[in-house]
Formats: C-alpha cells, sequence, structure tokens
C-alpha cells in the first residue's frame, strides 16, 4: 500500500468520499425510507445503491492507495556526469535509461506523460465551467423566485411584466429552511418526523 502526504491529494480524496456519503445519505434517509420504505422498488433502489457507492469507493481507494508503477527518487543525488559526457545514455542490456529530468534511472519504455497533464488541466478547467454554469443557473433561479422552465411556460406578456420579488434573505429561506445561515451548509434532514409522515402520506395518495 502507498500513501504519499500531498495535501492537495488527501482534500481531494476528502471531498471525494464526502461526497459519495452525502449521496448514500441522500438517497436512503432523504427519498428511500421516508417514501419507498414499504417498497419492493425501494429496497431495490438502495441494493443498487450501495452496490454502486461501494464500487466508487473501492476502486478510488485502488487508484489513491496502491502503487501504480513509478519509479521511486533516489534520497541522495547520483552523478551521471561521465554517461551523458559519453553520450551513452542506455545503462545495461535490460533497456534501463538515464532520465535526464529526474537524473536517476528509469526502466524501458517509461517516461513523463505531459499529454495527460494537458488531458487533466482542459478536463478541470471543462468541468470548473460546467459546476460554475450550474450555480450561477440555480442562484439565478432562486433570486428571481422562477426557473428557466418556469419562464419558458409563461406567455410573453407574462415574462415582460415587472415581478414583485421578496428580499434574497426570504428567498434563500425558501430553499434552505429557516434557522441560522450556518445549518445551510449541514446536508442532512432536519425536518420534523410530521412533515415526514406527511410526505410518505402524500406519496401513497
Amino acid at each position: 500500500m502507498l500513501f504519499r502526504k500531498d495535501p492537495c491529494g488527501i482534500v481531494c480524496i476528502a471531498l471525494t468520499y464526502a461526497m459519495l456519503l452525502h449521496c448514500l445519505y441522500v438517497i436512503l434517509f432523504v427519498i428511500i425510507i421516508p417514501l419507498l420504505n414499504e417498497s419492493l422498488y425501494g429496497t431495490l433502489h438502495a441494493l443498487i445503491t450501495c452496490t454502486f457507492i461501494f464500487l466508487c469507493m473501492f476502486s478510488h481507494a485502488r487508484a489513491s492507495y496502491f502503487d501504480p508503477g513509478f519509479v521511486p527518487l533516489p534520497k541522495k543525488g547520483i552523478d551521471f556526469s561521465d554517461v551523458k559526457i559519453n553520450d551513452n545514455n542506455k545503462v545495461n542490456e535490460h533497456g534501463w535509461t538515464i532520465c535526464n529530468r529526474c537524473d536517476t534511472y528509469r526502466p524501458a519504455r517509461s517516461h513523463h506523460c505531459r499529454v495527460h497533464s494537458i488531458i487533466i488541466c482542459v478536463e478541470s478547467c471543462l468541468f470548473g465551467l460546467f459546476v460554475v454554469t450550474i450555480f450561477v443557473d440555480q442562484v439565478q433561479s432562486i433570486l428571481n423566485d422562477r426557473s428557466l422552465i418556469d419562464t419558458l411556460k409563461l406567455d410573453e406578456d407574462s415574462r415582460m411584466t415587472q415581478q414583485i420579488l421578496p428580499p434574497a434573505r426570504v428567498l434563500l429561506r425558501k430553499v434552505f429552511g429557516p434557522g441560522p445561515m450556518i445549518l445551510w451548509l449541514l446536508p442532512c434532514d432536519l425536518k420534523k418526523s410530521n412533515e415526514t409522515t406527511d410526505l410518505q402520506n402524500m406519496h401513497h395518495v
């Protein structure tokens, strides 16, 4: 098992596991148990969800904590000046060479993957743009008290009519619920049991 003490990597792993566990919590305790606890579909969906979450976490752990096959750097620098002067980069018959970038031995056909780094950067930028777009759209829908679908359903005169909106804090509380604003960051269902029962009765009706 391999674990590198990289702060950025540790934060990314923690966020990944937190999102998966939050997804599991919402599906089980907010959707399935309150609404589908007496249904066979609820049990089936719970088993499928738990299976996929387990496979995701197991695959991520395998990719994060096991040796991918990189060559460890030496603790002390090695002088390869004589090899570089003779322009003989090959060390032995097995194909090991000297990496001019790391100044260490490397196996045959190993190299620094520049294309992978470029792809990761492009993918990160695209994902960041996607998240920002979704965030802006959701905030705009909350502050306008009208989603894009609601706007499309209106006729042209209703769209042009100036809408009288309550304060932004009131609109945000309609979405996140009452109570202190710090609790908006808590991904738990703080509703009372009678509200959950009402939702369940509405589903059965």
